[in-house]
């Protein structure tokens, strides 16, 4: 098998550079010949700085079992997990298949169901699940293989992510749930999945309508994240507990958890998270009766996801911005934020926030006083939120247009919706398994 240096310059010769090309103005020629015959060894920072003039994943050019190569798995693989902690997932898609060649190269199995975990978890976050189902079987073969419980973990988590982005939500609760079984059973657990996992499950009950015991997986989450000071995940529970509190009427404390979840995104730099926290900070406020409030926080929001181009992000922020410009009687306003969070949702496939426009479409119209438009708009917001089984959505929606039949005075028509919002919000309260 050929050597670091041969393959550098039979790479450096198939693109036609000369080793001062390749060099730049950061190596020299002498150097890069002294690498290529062998007699010098770069840096692991020189040989990413030369893998990427060379157009090639930096497993590419490393050689099996040496020390640079494990090294150089493990930097590719501590890149590719903060990568997709941050929401970036074609970027740690792209670092985990580079790592991927590097664990095969070593013949390193447990690093090799590391990768495979890893991006399937990345290829759900770009909505590809049959792809992920794919990788993250192939990563639960080589993790039993390498007896590697702390991978199964990561197994069962992206397994109920993938069940959770699909709504199939009682089946990710189940995955969730065995995957922080599996983290306790560990004898060094690893705190930061533990977290992830217990926010999940939040997110899980928050979806289904179960908002008591949504709050009380956060709260869980938080005081195993405590310790990790993993200030990324500590602030997306933060925002979570905001929500959950919201949704069970306690707007202060709402407010006081999505304040210190905005200030550790502040801290952290960490501009995807900031933005999110500041859009439900805007709900919060809009539900205050703050509009001008709500639409600086909201309008803020939306620059930042636009600036990093978070288009789901942006879908929801102009939903929720178009709900303040209806409560303002700036309708034109809301037309254009609708339309557009329209087309965004559109192109990411997000039928969850395609079901919350048609219900600010209805809300809209039925501020314009277009009844019929508005009645049309609800019942098809209520038909999708039923298939989707978003029970809150659901029981908003059949409340307010139970409200304006009855304005229109429809009882006959008003009293089936009206009766079902009753049985939704009754409901919210299921038994738990």
């Amino acid at each position: 098998m050929s050597s670091l240096g041969e393959r550098i310059r039979a790479r450096r010769k198939e693109l036609g550079l000369t080793q001062s090309q390749l060099g730049g103005a950061d190596l020299t020629k002498g150097f890069i010949s002294l690498v290529e015959k062998g007699r010098a060894r770069p840096s692991l920072e020189t040989l990413v700085l030369l893998a990427r003039r060379l157009q090639k994943p930096v497993g590419y050019f490393l050689e099996e079992g040496t020390a640079l190569g494990r090294k150089a798995l493990q930097l590719t693989l501590s890149s590719a997990w903060v990568a997709l902690k941050r929401g970036e997932f074609t970027q740690a898609a792209e670092a985990f298949k580079e790592a991927l060649q590097v664990a095969q190269q070593q013949h390193d199995e447990g690093a090799e169901a590391e990768c495979y975990i890893g991006l399937a978890s990345a290829l759900a976050g770009l909505r590809q699940f049959d792809l992920a189902r794919q990788n993250v079987e192939r990563g639960k073969e080589l993790a039993q293989t390498a007896g590697a419980p702390h991978h199964l973990a990561r197994v069962s988590h992206v397994l109920g992510l993938i069940e959770y982005y699909q709504r199939n939500l009682p089946a990710a609760r189940e995955h969730f749930l065995d995957g922080y079984r599996r983290v306790q059973e560990l004898s060094d657990p690893d705190l930061s999945l533990a977290g992830s996992l217990l926010l999940n499950l939040g997110n899980t009950y928050q979806e289904i309508g179960d908002y008591v015991e949504a709050a009380r997986w956060y709260r869980e989450a938080l005081q195993t994240l405590e310790p990790t000071q993993d200030f990324h995940r500590i602030g997306m529970v933060h925002v979570q507990l905001g929500v959950a509190h919201r949704q069970g009427g306690n707007i202060d404390a709402a407010l006081d958890h999505l304040v210190r979840a905005e200030h550790i995104f502040e801290l952290q730099e960490d501009v995807m998270l900031l933005a999110q926290a500041r859009t439900s900070i805007g709900i919060m406020l809009l539900e205050r009766g703050e509009i001008d409030d709500a639409i600086t926080h909201l309008e803020n929001s939306l620059h930042i996801k636009e600036r990093i181009g978070d288009d789901p992000g942006r879908a929801r922020t102009l939903t929720e911005l178009a709900r303040a410009f209806i409560a303002k009687r700036a309708f034109p306003e809301a037309e254009k934020a609708l339309a557009e969070a329209e087309r965004l949702a559109r192109n990411a496939q997000d039928i969850t926030e395609s079901a919350r426009i048609q219900c600010a479409r209805a809300r809209l119209h039925r501020g314009m006083g277009r009844i019929p438009e508005a009645t049309r708009h609800y019942k098809q917001a209520i038909a999708s939120f039923e298939s989707l089984g978003m029970r809150v959505d659901l029981a908003q929606a059949c409340n307010e247009l139970g409200e304006l039949l009855m304005e229109q005075r429809r009882p006959s028509e008003a009293a089936p919706y009206l009766a079902r919002a009753l049985q939704e919000l009754k409901g919210e309260r299921a038994p738990r398994r």
